[in-house]
């Protein structure tokens, strides 16, 4: 077999191809010939700058896997399915981009986690240092703070695209080689987004925006140009990188980034937002760079339809929120700052729901997505109109990528108008069963799409299939479409070119009007916006008159005079686009038309009109902005959205508070939401206003941005009798920022309320308990926003001049009031401790609390209760007096823990063996080696076996630690499942349910359901514990791939007679196995007549146990075990 690249351990069978037909094997070696002719030269095309050569890709052989796993796939009936390029001429791919010729530009990535990290991959220390990362050459200066040495790994491997060809026209590449390499510097992202045009090669790959070229005609980038260098200021989450490359109807450069920022400094200007992603435009040659939206989490791919709207599909933060088809806007805020990823509950994305569709509790700064929408999106396209056939048009195809093939594929949908906005109609899944990564229409209409192939790193695989048409009408359109496309559009009149406006193709009426604006032919353009019964073609000739204006200063005014007569038009859509352009040119001379057209019959012209006016500074619009603020009443964010940014833009702040003063409350929002994007201290005079919606929004404007001049009077409102969580947490916060004893005191008293919310009350509570050496993560946000050490005494007189009202609260409220003046020393909390240890009513939990507290106070009564508390009903008071009896008596304790190792009790059994850990004696030792001892004898109940191994490992005994070490070293180390045979009872339910809902690192919840919360990447858990094992369940943690939830474990096989079969098993007997094809059908196969059955990875990921520990493990098989028909989890 031949490599054509570093050599990789392959998981192919070689007895899969034993019964592979002749012609296969001769069109593998012959694509292998072909490969090893054009990947002869992959010696990078530019200087690599101060990072070492990286080491050469590691891509998996030629194989027959591509062409059989076409039958897994789910298509429709009318399609057939090819493979256009398999590994080893395409590896890993992320994006690609088919330029009109056929030339795939492919963005390869061998840097997933090996390069390009995570932050579930680091400590606390590491996000730490994120959040508070401003800039890129902060990140690489912590990079190099915390990986030492470890840095090397970060440039071992390259990013690169590969130029892939089919040169004889039969459907299949037989050309590819490495156009560009060498993407592996330290603060490198992934090569995330690519497009080619007119011999400029762009590529999104944090930090740069760059433009490559092949001069010499070699198939190789000579040229490297970074246009912009400051994207991705920090690592936030794999993936979300920079990326979406798309050319807009302006002859823009359209590209977004996830939540990993920006702070770019270029031509004069600063763009600077570490927060969130952002979807950006500018020239072709990197000039005028704009912010266009911002606030989201991780928009991968951007469409245009053929309105010229832009659309994206943005990712979830694994909390059981949902992804979010978005409308991106322009100057619009989507909601997500990426720290909250790092709060448990995603603070006020969760909250206060920002993710949901637009309901009465949406932000008002905010635009709301349009609908909660797939798992995974990833690649984005809009069906240009021709290749396909009709059941396509006018439809978006979105990839929902899910890290494996069971559960992802190809969404189909349209989309209708709405107001402002659109709404989501008629969503499909054409194409499914197939990990795709991004998709691409060639120049003829067919559909092309890469496929990652399993998991998440990539496997050195890869393919891009061709999906076709079997409608001939379609596919002859589609030729047609190609040949103009292919053709030298410089050689066509300009007669020719306007007929083309009216071409069903997307593609080919943008390029038509990108040429005629080229050759500045203004008349065609005119005639065919103003004369024209065509809807799209006069669309296009109107992006072709603000190109042309763009370009050309001297034709401005005459293109100005020409949008300003369209915007009477009778087409709404010619009204639209007119007020878009308007603005985009600064038409001051159209500011009263634009103002008129704040009363539009369309909702949409009226929003497009509005933000034309943003533009202008238009003293004349502000109280028709008003009126038309007042007159919509919040009915619909777009519009308001519109209307807030014109308002913003033309009236000054004092102006705006005046304004206020006599407005509807409707207007008062508004008017608080241009004060933020004001930035205005002037935010502070709404604080007092009358609607609690005004309130709420002034100090989400004032708390979040931060306005910190205006902090005082937000904190002053503590006394307010609103229970509004999304104020009140603001408001305590603060108080908590300034940090004066004042301050103190008003969250003190606000913990003793009656007439708030427990968590409100905790939070406060909490507070007090942080006071001195508060975390340098804002309480509400997340983001990295520091605070000096503050005198302790400050956080304890406020307490405790308020205990006794604190003590008022409720059970929950009590147990935190009582933990925290523990731990800060008030000991005056003594007796509230001792009533609770004394009564019988109090439960087990609040009894252990208060006997451990007495003792962090030193009470003088402490050690008689801990001798009165070993005679406890309850095991874990029992338990807690023992521990706390080491600092008093510890020969006593150690007799203590003797006995209680042998225990009836779960709980005082597994916490003895913990306790017995602290103490270096003989006898401590001597009850462990007994233990060890019983431990090979199978002598320890199986819901203990994790304590004596955990507590022999830390004993202060080297006899105890070198025994533990040899019964250990007797499980095989490549048998990973076994080492963890100890977790599978004893485990704490609750613990446990908090890692799966919360625990960042592992992001349970990312992938599966439970009662309804969490995501559909994977198997719904709701119900696993009914026919699955603790042993199971432990697999499927740390051997992902052992274990597989019915309905998602894939197989392929291959019978005597070469055939391949390809499904989901539904059933095994010892004769049979039962699959269930992706059509739907059930086949059953006879054991003797399989050659070969092939199970696909699971795409759970395999690394689960680096972020948990053995007690981890236990606590979530505990969790899953509990989930059962009618539990309560």
């Amino acid at each position: 077999m031949l490599h054509f690249t570093k050599q990789q351990s392959s998981n192919h069978n070689p007895s899969s191809i034993c019964r592979t037909d002749l012609a296969t094997l001769t069109l593998l070696l012959f694509s292998a010939l072909a490969v090893l002719l054009t990947y002869s030269n992959q010696s990078s095309a530019f200087p690599p700058g101060d990072a070492p050569a990286p080491e050469a890709p590691m891509i998996a052989e030629a194989s027959d896997e591509a062409k059989n796993q076409i039958q897994t796939f789910k298509v429709p009936d009318n399609f057939t399915v090819d493979v256009f390029a398999a590994e080893p001429l395409v590896a890993n791919p992320v994006a690609f981009f088919v330029d009109y010729h056929g030339n795939f530009y492919v963005c390869e990535s061998f840097r997933q986690n090996r390069g390009v990290t995570d932050n579930r991959q680091h400590n606390r220390a590491w996000v730490d240092d994120d959040l508070a990362a401003q800039s890129v050459d902060d990140r690489i200066r912590y990079h190099k703070k915390h990986l030492g040495d470890k840095i090397s790994e970060y440039t071992r491997y390259d990013d690169q695209i590969r130029l892939i060809r089919d040169s004889n026209g039969d459907g299949q590449a037989d050309s590819a080689k490495v156009f560009a390499n060498q993407f592996n510097q330290i603060e490198d992202g992934t090569a995330a987004g690519v497009l080619a045009r007119n011999g400029n090669v762009y590529l999104t790959c944090i930090p740069h925006l760059w433009l490559l070229r092949d001069n010499d005609g070699n198939n190789q980038a000579e040229q490297r140009e970074s246009l912009h260098n400051g994207y991705g200021v920090r690592v936030a989450f794999r993936g979300h990188d920079s990326h979406g490359l798309i050319l807009g109807p302006d002859n823009r450069l359209y590209f977004s980034i996830g939540d990993r920022g920006y702070n770019i400094k270029t031509d004069g200007k600063h763009f600077k937002n570490p927060q969130s992603g952002a979807v950006f435009r500018c020239d072709l040659d990197g000039s005028n760079l704009e912010v266009f939206a911002t606030g989201l989490r991780n928009p991968q791919e951007l469409a245009f339809d053929q309105f010229g709207n832009l659309f994206t599909g943005d990712n979830n933060s694994d909390s059981g929120d949902r992804a979010r088809w978005v409308y991106v806007v322009e100057g619009g805020d989507t909601g997500w700052r990426m720290e909250y990823q790092y709060l448990s509950d995603r603070g006020p994305f969760n909250r206060e729901k920002i993710w949901h569709p637009y309901n009465e509790d949406t932000p008002a700064y905010i635009i709301p997505p349009i609908r909660n929408f797939a798992d995974g999106p990833s690649g984005l396209v809009f069906y240009p109109g021709t290749g396909l056939g009709p059941e396509f048009d006018n439809r978006f195809l979105l990839c929902d990528f899910r890290g494996g093939p069971a559960n992802s594929g190809i969404r189909s949908f349209k989309l209708e108008p709405n107001g402002a906005s659109y709404k989501m109609v008629d969503d499909q899944q054409p194409f499914w069963k197939i990990l795709a990564t991004d998709l691409a229409f060639g120049a003829d209409g067919t559909l092309y799409v890469s496929d990652w192939v399993n998991g998440w790193n990539g496997l050195g695989k890869g393919r891009i299939y061709s999906f076709t048409t079997t409608n001939e009408q379609a596919r002859t359109e589609g030729e047609d479409t190609e040949r103009f496309l292919t053709s030298d559009l410089t050689e066509m009149s300009d007669e020719n070119l306007v007929k083309f406006l009216r071409h069903k193709d997307q593609r080919v009426r943008q390029e038509s009007h990108l040429e005629l604006a080229g050759r500045n032919s203004l008349k065609h353009l005119v005639f065919v916006a103003s004369e024209s019964d065509h809807q799209l073609a006069r669309l296009h000739s109107m992006w072709g008159l603000l190109v042309i204006a763009r370009e050309n200063i001297d034709q401005r005014p005459a293109v100005i005079d020409q949008l300003t007569e369209l915007s009477d038009d009778g087409d709404a859509e010619i009204r639209a686009l007119s007020a878009r352009l308007l603005g985009e040119l600064n038409a001051d001379s159209a500011s009263d038309q634009l103002v008129s057209m704040l009363q539009d019959d369309s909702l949409r012209v009226r929003h497009l009109a509005a933000t034309a006016l943003s533009y202008l500074r238009a003293e004349e619009s502000i109280m028709p902005l008003m009126n038309a603020i007042d007159e919509n009443n919040n009915v619909d964010p777009v519009l308001r959205h519109g209307l807030i940014l014109a308002l913003a833009a033309n009236a000054s702040d004092t102006h705006l508070v005046e304004l206020a003063a006599k407005a509807s409350p409707a207007q008062r929002l508004a008017i608080v939401v241009a004060l933020r994007r004001q930035q205005s201290d002037q935010l502070a005079a709404l604080l007092l206003d009358p609607t609690p919606a005004v309130v709420r929004e002034a100090a989400r404007a004032i708390h979040d941005l931060p306005i910190t001049n205006a902090l005082p009077q937000l904190a002053a409102l503590i006394s307010s009798p609103t229970p509004d969580d999304a104020l009140m947490r603001r408001v305590l916060n603060a108080n908590f920022q300034l940090g004066t004893s004042e301050n103190a005191d008003r969250i003190a008293q606000f913990a003793s309320r009656n007439d708030i919310t427990d968590s409100l009350q905790i939070e406060a509570l909490s507070m007090l308990g942080d006071w001195t050496e508060p975390a340098s993560r804002d309480r509400v946000l997340g983001a990295w926003r520091p605070l000096d050490e503050r005198d302790a005494e400050i956080g304890r007189t406020a307490f405790i001049n308020h205990l006794a009202g604190i003590l008022e609260g409720s059970n929950a409220v009590r147990d935190h009031a009582i933990k925290i003046a523990a731990s800060l020393n008030i000991k005056q909390i003594g007796p509230v401790l001792y009533a609770v240890l004394t009564n019988d009513a109090a439960t087990a939990v609040q009894q252990s609390s208060a006997l451990a507290s007495l003792g962090l106070i030193k009470d003088t009564r402490h050690s008689e209760l801990v001798n009165t508390s070993l005679e406890s009903r309850h095991p874990l008071v029992r338990a807690t007096a023992r521990d706390q009896l080491i600092s008093i008596d510890v020969t006593a304790a150690t007799k203590q823990l003797a006995r209680a190792v042998r225990s009836d009790n779960t709980i005082e059994r597994q916490l003895a063996y913990n306790s017995l850990s602290k103490i270096n004696n003989s006898v401590s030792e001597a009850v462990m080696l007994d233990a060890l001892n019983r431990l090979q004898q199978k002598g320890i109940p199986d819901d203990t076996l994790l304590d004596v191994r955990l507590a022999a490992a830390s004993h202060p005994s080297k006899i105890v630690n070198e025994q533990i070490d040899r019964l250990r070293s007797r499980i095989p180390s490549d048998k990973l499942a076994a080492q963890y045979m100890d977790t599978l009872a004893g485990g704490n339910m609750s613990r446990g349910r908090s890692i799966f809902f919360e625990r960042t690192q592992v992001s349970c919840v990312r992938c599966h359901k439970i009662e309804g919360r969490g995501g559909d990447v994977g198997p719904d858990l709701s119900k696993i514990a009914t026919d699955k094992d603790p042993k199971y369940l432990m697999e499927a943690i740390v051997t992902p791939n052992s274990a597989t939830a019915k309905g998602f474990d894939s197989v392929q096989i291959i019978d005597a007679n070469g055939l391949v079969h390809a499904g989901v098993i539904r059933k095994q007997t010892e004769d049979a196995v039962e699959l269930v094809t992706a059509e739907g059908k059930r086949i059953a196969i006879a054991r003797d007549d399989i050659d070969v059955m092939q199970k696909a990875k699971s795409p759970m990921p395999e690394d689960l146990i680096k972020h948990l520990s053995a007690r981890d493990i236990r606590d979530l098989v505990a969790f899953l075990r509990s989930l059962k028909p009618n539990s309560t989890e």
